[in-house]
C-alpha cells in the first residue's frame, strides 16, 4: 500500500495526477447509468418536462458542479489531505464524523446500484450469446463484481488511476459511436417534447435537485481525489470543466432520449432496446459493463474506504473489504425498482449535503481565509485548534441540522438549492455566537 492510501497528507512531489490523467479520470467515473436513468425520468411518460427545462437542468446542474468542485477541492489539492480530515475543520475532531458517515451511506448504496446494473448488463450479454439466463443467476454477477472490483481497489489508488484511464479511453470510443447510432435512430423523437408544455414548477426543481443530487455526495469529499493532482489552479478548474461536462452530457442526454423514445424504466432494458442491431447491443452492454467499475472504484469505494479507515482506525484493505460488504447488504434491486424510491432517495440525502458543503466553504474561506493548520487537523486530543468544546463544533452541526430537517419537512423537492446556502450563512452566524472571530493570523499565508 502506498502513501497516497493513508490518510496522511500527500506531498507535491507524489502526486500522480497532471491534467490529462485527471480529465481522464473523471470522463471514465462519471460515465454513469446513475445519470442515464435520471435522464430518462425529465421526459414524459416517465416525466413532466419539455426538452428546453430539461437542457436547462443539465447546463445548471454542470455548471455548479465545476465551480463547487473547484472550490471544494482546492483544499485536498493545496494541502493533500482528504475529506476525513478536511471536514473536522467545520465540525471539530469529533463532531466531523457525523458529515462522515452520512457521506459514506450514499456512496455504498450508490456502490451497490452500479454493480447491480453491470450485472443486468453482462446477464443480458451472456443471454444474447449463450441463450443461458436464470433468475439467480443476476445475483450472482453482482456478487462475483462486488469481489472483484474490491480486489482492484485493494490494490490502492495507482490501480485505480491505470484502470480507470485506460477504461476511458474506452469509453470515449464507445460513446461516439453510440452517440452516432442512437440519434439516427431515436434523435427526431425530441421534437415533440421541445412544443410539450411542460412544467416549471415542482417537477422542475425536483429535476433540477436530483440532477445535482447524483454528484452532491462527490462535492463533499472531492479532496479525496483532488489530494492527488498536482498543485495548480488551471488544472484544478480546467480538469474539473474539461472532465465532468462531456460525459454528464452525454450520459443525460442518452437517458433523455430513451426516456422519452420508450418510456423504459430499467435501464438495461433500455438500453437494449435503443440498439440498432444484435453487435451494437453486446458493444453497449459491454459499455455499461466497463462504465460501472469505473465509476464505482473513484467515487464509490474510495469515499466510504477512507472514512472507515480515519472512523475505524483500520487499513486501506479492511475498508475497502468492508465497503464492498456494505454494498451488497444495500440490496439495490429494491431502490431500482421504483423511479419514485429513486429520486425519493436522492432528495432525502441532499437536504444533508446541501449544508455540508455550505458549511466547509464557509469555513475554510470566509471563517478561516482559505488556510488550514493541517498539524492541529490531525490532532485528535483537547489541544487541538478543532476541538471545539468536546470535540464538536456546534456551528457547523446545527447549521445541518436546522436546515435538514426544514428541507425534509417543507421543501423537499429543493433540499440541495435551499440547503447549500442556509447552512453556508447560519454556519458563519452560530460560529461569530459561540466562538467569535477566527483566529487565523498564525496560519501561512494561502498561496
Amino acid at each position: 500500500m502506498s502513501s497516497a492510501d493513508t490518510l496522511s497528507p500527500i506531498d507535491a512531489e507524489h502526486r500522480i495526477f497532471g491534467l490529462p490523467s485527471y480529465i481522464l479520470m473523471w470522463w471514465s467515473s462519471l460515465i454513469v447509468i446513475q445519470a442515464f436513468v435520471l435522464g430518462q425520468g425529465f421526459l414524459p411518460p416517465n416525466g413532466s418536462l419539455n426538452l428546453l427545462q430539461a437542457l436547462v437542468v443539465v447546463v445548471v446542474a454542470n455548471f455548479l458542479f465545476i465551480v463547487l468542485f473547484s472550490l471544494n477541492g482546492r483544499p485536498g489539492m493545496r494541502y493533500g489531505i482528504p475529506f476525513s480530515i478536511q471536514v473536522r475543520a467545520g465540525f471539530g475532531v469529533r463532531g466531523a464524523k457525523l458529515a462522515e458517515f452520512l457521506r459514506a451511506m450514499p456512496a455504498i448504496i450508490w456502490y451497490g446500484i452500479g454493480s447491480w446494473i453491470a450485472a443486468g448488463s453482462f446477464d443480458s450479454i451472456i443471454q444474447t450469446l449463450t441463450g443461458f439466463s436464470e433468475p439467480w443467476t443476476v445475483y450472482a454477477y453482482f456478487v462475483l463484481f462486488q469481489v472483484l472490483q474490491s480486489y482492484l481497489a485493494w490494490r490502492g489508488i495507482h490501480a485505480l488511476k491505470w484502470f480507470n484511464g485506460i477504461g476511458s479511453l474506452v469509453i470515449a470510443a464507445i460513446m461516439v459511436y453510440l452517440l452516432i447510432t442512437i440519434i439516427e435512430k431515436e434523435g427526431l423523437v425530441l421534437k415533440e417534447s421541445w412544443y410539450h408544455e411542460g412544467s416549471w414548477g415542482v417537477p422542475f426543481w425536483v429535476a433540477l435537485t436530483a440532477a445535482i443530487g447524483v454528484l452532491a455526495t462527490v462535492m463533499l469529499n472531492i479532496g479525496d481525489i483532488s489530494r492527488h493532482l498536482k498543485p495548480s489552479e488551471t488544472r484544478l478548474w480546467l480538469g474539473h470543466a474539461a472532465g465532468l461536462a462531456p460525459p454528464w452530457f452525454f450520459m443525460l442526454g442518452l437517458g433523455i432520449i430513451s426516456g422519452a423514445s420508450l418510456g423504459i424504466w430499467d435501464p438495461v432494458e433500455a438500453l437494449v432496446a435503443l440498439s440498432p442491431s444484435t453487435t451494437a447491443m453486446l458493444v453497449l452492454l459491454s459499455f455499461v459493463l466497463l462504465a460501472q467499475f469505473t465509476t464505482n472504484l473513484s467515487i464509490n469505494i474510495l469515499p466510504p474506504a477512507m472514512i472507515f479507515m480515519e472512523a475505524f482506525k483500520t487499513s486501506w484493505h479492511k475498508s475497502v473489504v468492508l465497503t464492498g460488504v456494505l454494498g451488497v447488504v444495500s440490496c439495490p434491486w429494491i431502490l431500482l425498482g421504483n423511479a419514485g424510491a429513486f429520486f425519493g432517495f436522492i432528495l432525502y440525502y441532499s437536504a444533508f449535503f446541501g449544508p455540508i458543503l455550505g458549511v466547509m466553504l464557509a469555513d475554510y474561506y470566509v471563517v478561516n481565509r482559505g488556510r488550514l493548520d493541517v498539524d492541529a487537523l490531525y490532532d485528535v486530543s483537547e489541544r487541538s485548534s478543532y476541538w471545539f468544546s468536546g470535540g464538536l463544533n456546534w456551528a457547523g452541526l446545527l447549521a445541518v441540522i436546522i436546515p435538514a430537517i426544514a428541507a425534509m419537512l417543507m421543501f423537499l423537492h429543493v433540499s440541495w438549492l435551499v440547503g447549500l446556502p442556509a447552512g453556508f450563512l447560519l454556519y458563519l452566524v452560530f460560529y461569530r455566537a459561540f466562538y467569535g472571530r477566527a483566529d487565523t493570523t498564525a496560519l501561512p499565508q494561502d498561496a
